[in-house]
């Protein structure tokens, strides 16, 4: 603000008023003129009146421009202009101040806006909680998914909904909790994710509301659209030289679209379609390869459980690919800390597994110096544990999302159905098959067997 020509119009009211003091003492200790110095009381007094109202009516335009941006009044217009160029200058930035605010909150009105919207298509029910207890943010999601209003108080949801309340507790962890509703209007599993935020020295509760139906379906969605991606590409690299070449054909055995007699064959033309004939019976006979493997897949049998001997297992396995490991001069073995455990399981697709684990691996480990595969076990709380760890080259971080996925594969002679088909043996068991890997540092496979 520009408080120059102000500062000067202060300053020469307040000399002319100490000159005009300064006079009227030294006239009455001078000369005795009581006409006189009347005159100069009342110019004295006039003054400083003048100073009081001018002093005044600037507190008073500030006093307002403050309750303007106090109050958001942002349409508030100042009367200081006709006072002269100062409080005209004064005016000015008072106007243009407040602009700058007004422009200010309309962006973050529009701000304000588009977290709405988004709040409101997001597919997941969001609940902001702060350190008060008060719901600051409750979408619309949210409001479908537990049935409630838009409660801001946190204890009348807690009364609303005392199961939801009890397992979020006092908000003392973070991650995500299960809810399993059944009342006499919902039947319903929900996941619920709790995230602590902190700004301005506040603590607020990000919760995240969704159901494990949604999110189930969301996923298998997700695992289709890559299985057709994939199918596609294999049906497109398979059908596509077999359209090309079979067109090459007919028109090698045709002229202006009538067959040509055998006698108007060459041998280089025989020769051609021999090679080409060759081609097609070689990509038809690799697509009946894929729709079997797909076949294999899609029509696993039930597993014929049995109490098996790890030990027995992994001797079998190793003896099984022993030659293969040597020639690839790789160093295959077990080790186990226990020798009697045991785990029930369908030994014949355990091996598969294993089998599945090894050959992917042996890929792997060929630029590796000391290369080894090796196959333990140990008994954890929760079941069984088998592991097949390398010390090859590891698995690309973008990569590991899509190792499982049928018919996805990174090498020319792989099939992309090892690590499914394994997938899939372990879930029969109703187990499960985890990856951990980094680049350079090996590749460890878990066979999680449940506690039967």
């Amino acid at each position: 603000m520009n408080f120059r020509g102000f500062t000067f119009q202060i300053a020469l009211r307040i000399l002319f008023l100490i000159a005009h003091i300064g006079l009227f003492f030294y006239l009455q200790w001078q000369y005795d003129l009581f006409f006189i110095q009347i005159v100069l009381l009342l110019i004295i007094i006039g003054q400083a009146f003048e100073l009081a109202y001018y002093q005044r009516k600037l507190l008073s335009e500030t006093r307002k421009f403050l309750e303007a941006i106090r109050y958001g009044d942002l349409s508030t217009r100042f009367e200081l202009a006709q006072r002269g160029k100062a409080f005209a200058e004064l005016e000015q930035d008072f106007n243009r101040l407040l602009n700058i605010i007004h422009q200010s909150k309309v962006k973050g009105d529009h701000r304000d806006q588009i977290l709405q919207m988004i709040l409101e298509n997001l597919s997941l029910g969001i609940l902001l909680v702060d350190e008060d207890g008060k719901i600051l943010i409750t979408n619309e999601k949210c409001q479908e998914l537990l049935d409630i209003p838009a409660f801001k108080d946190w204890k009348r949801l807690a009364e609303r909904l005392p199961e939801f309340d009890k397992i979020l507790g006092d908000f003392d962890f973070t991650g995500r909790k299960l809810w399993s509703r059944q009342d006499d209007t919902i039947s319903e599993e929900y996941f619920l994710d709790l995230r602590h935020l902190q700004l301005a020295g506040v603590n607020y509760h990000l919760i995240s509301i969704g159901t494990m139906r949604h999110a189930l379906e969301e996923k298998e969605m997700e695992a289709w659209h890559r299985l057709i991606r994939i199918l596609a590409h294999e049906v497109m690299n398979s059908v596509t030289p077999v359209v090309s070449l079979s067109e090459t054909l007919r028109s090698m055995v045709t002229e202006n679209r009538k067959p040509k007699k055998p006698e108007d064959l060459s041998e280089e033309d025989l020769a051609d379609m021999d090679e080409a004939l060759k081609t097609i019976i070689r990509r038809s006979k690799g697509m009946l390869s894929f729709v079997e493997e797909y076949r294999k897949l899609s029509q696993l049998p039930a597993p014929e459980k049995s109490l098996v001997a790890v030990k027995e297992l992994f001797e079998e396995v190793v003896h099984l690919m022993r030659k293969e490991a040597e020639s690839r001069k790789v160093n295959l073995h077990y080790r186990l800390v226990q020798n009697r455990l045991a785990v029930k399981a369908d030994k014949k697709m355990i091996e598969q597994v294993l089998i599945n684990l090894i050959k992917n691996a042996f890929p792997a480990l060929e630029q590796t110096k000391e290369a080894f595969i090796e196959l333990s076990a140990e008994l954890k709380s929760e079941g069984m544990v088998i592991y097949v760890r390398d010390n090859g080259e590891g698995i690309d971080p973008d990569l590991m999302s899509q190792i499982f996925v049928p018919f996805f594969t990174t090498r020319k002679s792989g099939t992309g159905i090892g690590l499914s088909l394994s997938k899939n043996i372990m879930k029969s068991h109703q187990g499960d098959l985890k990856v951990q890997s980094a680049p350079g540092e090996g590749t460890l496979f878990s066979l999680c067997f449940c506690e039967d």
